[in-house]
């Protein structure tokens, strides 16, 4: 029996022959009486067991049963299926809340393996486009901020970090938590120390930068941005500069704890705003200028914030916010190079007139007061 028998049938066929045998030597009637069988199905058995032997009492299933799904909800699964492309979960949902239809998971999936399609085919992965790298005209226009984990001999800190896109000029600060409370200290410290306006600050939508944080930017009169949910890279220079972070800080020190870790960071940051080289690839849309490198170096601020500018230069003030300066605004003499005037201290309020004739949206050049010329663009 083992040897001809499915194993899926030897234990029916066991129980059958042990029905048949009570019965050859009792009768059929007694048979069906102690097992709870009918008459004829006790009869069939023996009759096939004596023509046949064990192979006799083998089940006999039909191939395909008579399935109690409707007709016209087989052909909605089939429409999911080759229309919509829907798996079966999906098309569970589709059934429910458009047709209201309740149909198991497992039958919808028994349905496509009898229209023939079990599987669907995957459609090629897109290839995700290259993102156009850009750059802002003036400091404070965009200022990207993320946090980055950095895990400790003692403890896990966070690091806040801030990144002009025009300048690349950082702030770093290390917080034992990450939550709403140390990102709204964050931003005043930012706010206190950056040397120019912060326009359009943005961040991800990580829980560290709820409601809460962005009513403070906004109360702050600077608007802000929350990236696209899983997309990194449109905070690209942020975490750009964790990398180098990674790279060029954290790999080269083994600190205990937080406190041991402030004063090389405040270090760290110094150098990387006015000492670290930056080297960048020249690109057509980078900026105005094809020495991109030179001029964000040139439009980084001094180290110190009541030293004075470059000696030979002319202050250019925000066009954007003329009116109402929430804070200090950056030194343009590097990239101009007009040697009319020197400037001392941190505000550029000196604009000449406005051009005339100007188109909307057309930005006012601002002019020296001693050459009274415009400021090359």
């Amino acid at each position: 029996m083992r040897s001809s028998i499915a194993a899926r049938h030897r234990l029916r066929v066991k129980q059958r022959r042990r029905i048949v045998e009570y019965a050859k030597e009792h009768g059929i009637k007694p048979a069906g009486r102690h097992f709870g069988l009918d008459r004829r199905t006790v009869r069939t058995w023996l009759r096939r067991w004596k023509a046949s032997g064990d192979e006799g009492l083998v089940p006999r299933y039909p191939a395909r049963r008579k399935r109690r799904l409707p007709e016209t909800t087989r052909a909605l699964i089939r429409v999911a299926r080759v229309e919509h492309r829907y798996g079966a979960p999906r098309t569970q949902v589709w059934l429910k809340r458009v047709h209201h239809l309740q149909v198991n998971t497992r039958t919808i999936q028994r349905v496509f393996r009898e229209i023939g399609i079990p599987v669907l085919t995957k459609t090629p992965k897109r290839r995700p486009r290259q993102m156009m790298l850009f750059e802002k005209d003036e400091p404070g226009d965009s200022v990207q901020v993320d946090v980055k984990v950095v895990q400790l001999q003692r403890e896990k800190v966070f690091q806040y970090t801030a990144i002009d896109e025009c300048t690349r000029y950082r702030m770093l600060r290390l917080y034992p938590r990450q939550n709403q409370y140390a990102s709204l200290h964050f931003l005043e410290e930012l706010r206190r120390q950056l040397p120019f306006t912060i326009r359009k600050l943005q961040c991800d939508n990580g829980s560290e930068f709820p409601l809460a944080f962005t009513l403070a930017v906004e109360a702050a009169g600077t608007r802000h941005r929350y990236i696209r949910p899983r997309r990194p890279q449109q905070n690209g220079k942020v975490e750009r500069s964790h990398r180098v972070d990674a790279e060029e800080f954290w790999s080269r020190h083994d600190f205990a704890t937080r406190a041991d870790a402030e004063a090389p960071l405040a270090a760290w940051e110094q150098r990387y705003n006015h000492e670290r080289v930056l080297v960048r690839a020249t690109r057509p849309h980078a900026g105005r200028e094809a020495g991109g490198q030179a001029d964000r170096a040139s439009r980084r601020p001094p180290v110190s914030e009541h030293a004075p500018f470059n000696q030979q230069g002319c202050a250019r003030s925000e066009r954007r916010n003329r009116h109402q300066l929430f804070g200090s605004n950056l030194d343009y003499s590097l990239r101009f190079g007009c040697t009319g005037l020197t400037v001392l201290g941190r505000l550029g309020t000196m604009t000449g007139p406005p051009s005339p004739r100007l188109r909307r949206g057309q930005p006012r050049l601002p002019k020296c007061r001693r050459c009274l010329t415009n400021f090359p663009q």
